[in-house]
């Protein structure tokens, strides 16, 4: 199958791909057609398919507890189709009471699915949804700047509103994209949400043959929707998420929230609210000064003077507090008492001066938005981040000194409160995850309100057709591996042996990419098939995923937690067996270490590492095993090479084994049933 070029920037889309990895715009090709089980209109209520069983008992379980205004938190296994399920729940609830359903997605690939059951489930009733992107993924216009990655939201906002009120006018200097959109009716946007209920590519594939702009078509319309598809983003950060209820103009009582894979929720809070001031920020700050003039900030303080003070109070600390190590805790107000000694200024006189940067920032913005110049300001950025980091609680934060870089400060959130009260105060939230358990951690940490319901649906799908072991001779932790320097020869053997044991697709899970790097001349030497690496960061990424999954004699050679263990299905044949080497344990950090003594002060003694060790190597684990059965005819074995794997067999649904050659052989010898049924 040929590849597309980009219609924006001309490079060659790799098959199977529809969007450009340079520019992020859309192939040539239209989109694939669209598969899945067959409608059945004497389903159930707005259920599209013939029912499994246990999937009616989820969209039960779901009603239920949205008419009572509760939070569900669920755990529901591969084959229960949670994605229907919850559509199918929230929507039988919502549509006689008017209400919108907002659905939560981590990533915004991830709102592929969605739309598809949502077009299933139109075929019962008429129902559509939206996907909704951001501005610099969504704007025709932004994907085509190159430091598209530097400007900020508020500033990419700023120059969107004022290329807008150009093309109103038909003044130069306005988006011809926006000029276009508004010689089209709204409604031929909503038609079409309306007859295909499309995927976010498929939409702006529909927009950009317009020429109009895909972010401002989705503004237009979205009120009119039944379902808005969201990633994580846009509810965790309080300024989207409030610009979005003003558009939509929408109470408390409006809506019903479902969170996909939830088991990502805490951390994204936590990655949404925390942020850091490296030293080589600081260069961009003095470019500025060197354009548009120097600058004073406080007395006896300019700008140069500011940041080279601060960069040696930055570097210094790296230099003397970490000592070796990557990073060091640093002290509730070592920032600021440093600047004040350094600059001779008080505590009023340090805000005035970040507030003169501030101005500074702003002034500078606004000339390069003047002058068409991309909206980018290291002067404002600046402000904004010491703003954040004086404002920083001990109670919320960990601030600490990072050597790498050059030298950085970073403030690590530690209870994201500000955006997570936002579903905290909401009437009905349906939390999901195929790997959510022990659902109590969950609960504890978000803090969700006091009669949240708990449940677990187990998969549907056959137990014989799958097989889970663990060797108990070997064990990849660190420590044991530097105790024993033979080990890691042991595991390149049995991974080795694993591989040569069956032609069938494989997939070696490492708990790190260093791992993986270790091991990897052993491995090409031993391993008679045709391999695949992941490397991180590697732009062949996808290529090297279809390669495999198209072929029928590969191994696979990825991390646990990567891009290939959680959201990438291998249905059939393109995986059959599973080697896990060593439970993903997070390595140890200053973040880990304070959460663990925080929530065995709070929780109970040994629930910190229950909640910050033990919960998310599990979580891996059984995502990496999640992989093999996608279909209620897959058949697939796992092996996990970790003796400590003994210790959780039953949250694993492992055994151990002397032989997991044998066994494996034995597995695969047994006739396999015939290639058919769907995925959800």
């Amino acid at each position: 199958m040929a590849g597309y070029f980009c219609s924006q920037c001309r490079t060659l889309i790799p098959p199977n791909r529809t969007r450009c990895p340079r520019c992020g715009g859309l192939s040539e090709a239209g989109a694939p057609p669209r598969t899945g089980p067959e409608l059945d209109r004497t389903a159930p209520g707005l259920f599209p398919y013939t029912p499994r069983a246990g999937q009616l008992d989820i969209v039960t379980a779901i009603k239920d507890a949205l008419s009572r205004g509760q939070h569900l938190v669920m755990e529901s296994g591969t084959g229960t189709g949670k994605t229907v399920c919850a559509l199918t729940g929230a929507l039988e609830y919502a549509r006689d009471r008017r209400k919108k359903i907002i659905y939560l997605t981590r990533t915004n690939s991830q709102s592929d699915q969605v739309m598809r059951e949502l077009f299933s489930i139109s075929g019962k009733e008429e129902v559509c949804g939206l996907p909704i992107l951001g501005r610099g993924k969504s704007c025709l216009l932004m994907r085509s700047l190159r430091e598209k990655e530097s400007i900020s939201p508020g500033a990419m906002s700023r120059m969107c509103e004022d290329m807008k009120r150009r093309a109103m006018r038909r003044e130069v200097g306005g988006c011809p994209h926006y000029a276009d959109l508004l010689a089209c009716k709204d409604s031929r946007f909503l038609h079409f949400v309306r007859e295909n209920n499309p995927t976010a590519d498929e939409f702006d594939q529909f927009c950009q043959k317009s020429g109009a702009c895909p972010y401002e078509a989705r503004k237009l319309i979205m009120s009119e929707v039944d379902v808005l598809v969201l990633p994580y983003v846009h509810m965790l950060s309080p300024d989207i998420r409030k610009s979005l209820f003003e558009r939509l103009e929408l109470a408390a009582d409006d809506f019903v929230v479902i969170v996909d894979e939830a088991h990502n929720l805490i951390d994204a809070a936590r990655e949404e609210e925390s942020f850091a001031l490296w030293a080589s920020e600081l260069d961009g700050v003095e470019a500025e000064t060197r354009q548009y003039g120097k600058a004073w900030l406080a007395k006896g303080v300019d700008v140069n003077r500011f940041t080279t003070v601060l960069r040696d109070i930055i570097q210094d600390a790296a230099n003397e507090q970490c000592r070796g190590a990557l990073e060091a805790r640093l002290g509730r107000r070592f920032l600021e008492g440093r600047l004040r000694e350094e600059l001779e200024l008080s505590d009023e006189e340090l805000d005035d001066l970040t507030t003169n940067l501030h101005n500074l920032g702003d002034m500078i913005l606004e000339k390069r938005l003047k002058d068409g110049d991309n909206p980018v300001s290291a002067s404002l950025k600046l402000a904004t981040t010491l703003e954040d980091w004086f404002a920083a609680s001990d109670a919320r934060f960990m601030k600490a000194v990072s050597a790498s870089g050059g030298g950085g400060l970073i403030a690590s959130c530690l209870e994201p409160r500000t955006t997570l009260e936002f579903l905290r105060q909401c009437n009905g939230v349906v939390h999901m995850s195929g790997t959510l358990q022990p659902l109590r951690q969950y609960v504890d940490v978000l803090d969700l309100p006091r009669g949240t319901v708990m449940k677990i649906f187990p998969s549907p799908f056959p137990p014989e057709n799958r097989l889970v072991i663990y060797a108990d001779d070997v064990n990849p932790g660190m420590r044991e591996m530097r105790a024993n320097p033979g080990m890691k020869r042991l595991i390149e053997d049995r991974i080795i042996q694993l591989c040569n044991s069956t032609t069938r697709n494989t997939m070696v899970f490492f708990r790190s990419y260093r791992m993986l790097s270790s091991m990897r001349p052993r491995l090409e030497e031993g391993i008679n098939r045709r391999l695949f690496w992941e490397r991180s960061g590697s732009w062949g990424f996808a290529d090297a995923i279809q390669d495999f999954k198209n072929g029928r004699n590969g191994v696979f050679f990825t991390v646990m937690g990567g891009k290939v263990a959680e959201g990438l299905d291998f249905p059939g044949e393109e995986l059959n067996l599973a080697i896990i080497v060593g439970l993903p344990y997070p390595p140890p950090s200053l973040v880990s270490d304070e959460l663990r003594a925080r929530y065995d002060k709070k929780y109970g003694f040994g629930k910190g590492w229950d909640y910050t060790s033990l919960a998310p190597a599990l979580r891996k684990t059984q995502q990496a095993i999640g992989r093999l059965i996608r279909m209620e005819t897959d058949r697939g074995a796992a092996v996990i090479l970790d003796s400590r794997a003994s210790r959780y067999r039953e949250q694993l649904g492992a055994r151990a084994s002397a032989d997991p050659v044998r066994e494996v052989r034995s597995f695969f010898s047994r006739n396999a049933m015939p290639a058919s049924g769907y995925s959800r």
